[in-house]
């Protein structure tokens, strides 16, 4: 992996970047389009972020050598006021009760049907592609976006879907391929929440039925899931799904978040609730 160390004219710091990280279950980066890597990086306050540039990493404590976080999600940045959010979305209203300011905080991109708003300090250290030259590349949603994972429990899964709105709640339906949805059906019987329910393809549709004694509505055969114009299969309602991996367990053994912001710790782990993308 190569690697680049970056300075701020402000900051006796290095910060060192790297190329995004390969996809993996764990590991969930999004790829940069064709020809963007981090040797366009430029490391910038967050303050200083301009509308159009491409936001691609943070940094790990300092001071000293800060080494670059990269995001999941590379977005191009619409810089605003901490405070306004149309969309009253829950990063806003967790960072509202963490205690964030305007005057110390601001919003880097604002909340979309898929996300939240990415809240940070001003003084962040953020690496970006600036927008004069991401424009001589691809834009970044030519890159395919990652699938959701999904799972019915613990034990099986993940399952991957198209992704869903932030909005979305485990009683809702996931799109999935033919493949997914028959690795689905196999894997049900096998789980709590499939435990009353039985699978069984009719040529193209999928049918879930329920144990006849435990209908609520007698003679019923149960759900008929029909693939739609792409081929993909709505499945949901039935049970709550799990999103992969659970947000309150880390297989890594849940570390200490970095305070990548250069303010006091204890800002630090505000920041950690704040900023996700």
């Amino acid at each position: 992996m190569s690697e680049r160390v970056l300075t701020l004219p402000d900051s006796t710091d290095q910060f060192v970047v790297t190329d995004r990280p390969q996809l993996t279950l764990t590991d969930r980066y999004r790829m940069l389009p064709d020809g963007m890597d981090h040797t366009l990086f430029v490391v910038v306050r967050a303050h200083q972020v301009r509308t159009g540039d491409v936001v691609a990493s943070f940094f790990t404590d300092g001071p000293g050598i800060r080494y670059a976080q990269h995001v999941q999600e590379p977005f191009t940045a619409h810089p605003s006021a901490f405070g306004i959010c149309p969309a009253q979305c829950g990063k806003c209203e967790d960072a509202h009760a963490n205690g964030a300011s305007a005057d110390r905080h601001l919003c880097l991109d604002p909340a979309d049907d898929y996300a939240d708003c990415v809240i940070d300090f001003r003084n962040t250290p953020v690496a970006i592609i600036p927008a004069d030259t991401a424009a001589h590349f691809p834009p970044l949603d030519s890159v395919p976006p990652l699938p959701d994972l999904f799972a019915l429990d613990h034990e099986h899964g993940p399952y991957e879907a198209l992704p869903v709105s932030r909005t979305w709640g485990p009683w809702q339906a996931i799109s999935v391929t033919r493949t997914t949805a028959e690795q689905i059906t196999d894997d049900l019987p096998l789980t709590h929440a499939g435990r009353h329910l039985t699978c069984r393809w009719l040529d193209d549709a999928l049918l879930i039925a329920s144990d006849p004694c435990l209908r609520t509505e007698p003679g019923s055969p149960g759900r008929i899931i029909q693939p739609d114009a792409d081929g993909r299969y709505r499945i949901g309602g039935l049970w709550p799904w799990e999103e992969w991996p659970d947000e309150d367990e880390d297989p890594e053994g849940d570390p200490a978040e970095p305070n990548s912001t250069g303010e006091p710790d204890n800002a630090a782990a505000e920041t950690a609730t704040i900023r996700e993308r």
